[in-house]
């Protein structure tokens, strides 16, 4: 179990760092999309139209993926001052109950998502002209790049000789 659990710990960062890398590319598109449209909007008086619906669509990719890259890293909000009072053992079962809870969620998150792309696949943007399937995809993708680190934390939790989440450090 522990060199399944380094593999996929392996397979997160690499995903991890391949969506730091693409948050950047996104978020220098979605800034020079914006400011373009400012720049043509208010100074040439020739607004692009699909501009506005560019930027809202690399929006949603960049809140979707950065939910894994923040996951990754620990930034997510979470309140674990009363776990952390409990015993090391408590910590671990309460932290393992945590993230096959949120496991499940997510599970169903990206079935749902993937089921909610795949209806409106057919259906146009009303500027860009792109099928809808390209941003309802966000939301599985998201979904299923936090459900691999998820299990990764979840191996690390149940491989032996683990120290117990939190510390009390307030990372759990």
């Amino acid at each position: 179990m522990e060199k399944l659990s380094r593999a996929l710990d392996r397979a997160s960062e690499a995903l991890s760092r391949t969506a730091e890398r693409l948050l950047i590319l996104v978020g220098i598109a979605m800034s020079v999309v914006v400011i373009l449209q400012v720049f043509f909007r208010f100074v040439v008086y020739l607004p692009f139209p699909w501009s506005e619906e560019l930027a809202r669509y690399l929006m949603i990719w960049m809140g979707m993926v950065g939910s894994f890259v923040a996951l990754r890293r620990g930034r997510h909000i979470g309140v674990n001052s009363l776990v952390e009072c409990f015993p090391p053992v408590a910590r671990r079962v309460a932290a393992i109950g945590l993230h096959l809870t949120l496991i499940a969620f997510l599970a169903l998150i990206a079935r749902e998502g993937l089921n909610l792309a795949l209806f409106n696949a057919a259906q146009k943007s009303p500027a860009m002209m792109i099928p809808m399937i390209y941003p309802y995809l966000a939301i599985p993708a998201g979904a299923a790049l936090m459900i691999v680190e998820l299990l990764s934390g979840l191996l690390r939790l149940l491989s032996p000789g683990a120290p117990p989440p939190g510390g009390g450090k307030g990372a759990a």
